[in-house]
């Protein structure tokens, strides 16, 4: 994975992860944080992301959220479950759907990634957004550097994994959260 370089005039919140990135149809370099709503709300002005993606549940709404135009703002509707037989778990769809509105991002992107009651989901599908430019524990590595205390959701790191074609790869690494110190895995 290449490190973006930092430059002292950069902005440090939402530091690039990755460059280049030629996987991305704009070049997009991972631009992106992970929170809370709590988080997003009291820091909005402060963070000031040009693309938010916002998770919650079935029956909750967004509390004075960062105002976005709607090209620009993704909800995915789906609740903290595990159980996908569960009513208001993660489908493939959802998914489906943050990987397109990945897919426009231009260049400049500010991506923040949140969700309501906890950061589960919104680890869980920042992780799968990652995977999709490097491998799986890479992608792991970098979401414990944007979010140390990351706690993904599984059920939707395993719709990430099936998404992404990785046969359980992305799920192995989500195992491995939280974790204080990430350390490379063994053998």
């Amino acid at each position: 994975m290449a490190r973006a370089a930092q430059k002292p005039e950069e902005d440090v919140l939402f530091s690039p992860v990755l460059l280049p990135n030629p996987g991305h149809s704009h070049g997009w370099p991972l631009a992106l944080m992970v929170s809370s709503q709590t988080e997003a709300r009291h820091n909005r002005a402060a963070w000031a992301p040009t693309h938010l993606i916002s998770i919650r549940a079935p029956d909750t709404k967004l509390l004075s959220m960062i105002d976005l135009p709607e090209d620009r703002h993704l909800q995915l509707i789906f609740g903290d479950t595990m159980d996908p037989e569960e009513r208001d778990a993660a489908r493939p769809q959802a998914i489906a759907q943050a990987f397109a509105f990945i897919d426009g991002l231009p260049g400049d992107a500010r991506l923040l990634v949140h969700c309501l009651r906890g950061i589960g989901r919104s680890t869980a599908l920042t992780l799968g957004i990652l995977a999709r430019y490097m491998d799986p524990e890479a992608a792991a590595a970098a979401l414990h550097a944007l979010r140390p205390d990351a706690k993904p959701n599984r059920h939707v790191v395993g719709l990430c994994d099936s998404a992404l074609g990785l046969k359980g790869k992305l799920a192995k690494q989500a195992l491995r959260f939280p974790a204080k110190v990430w350390k490379p895995a063994k053998g």
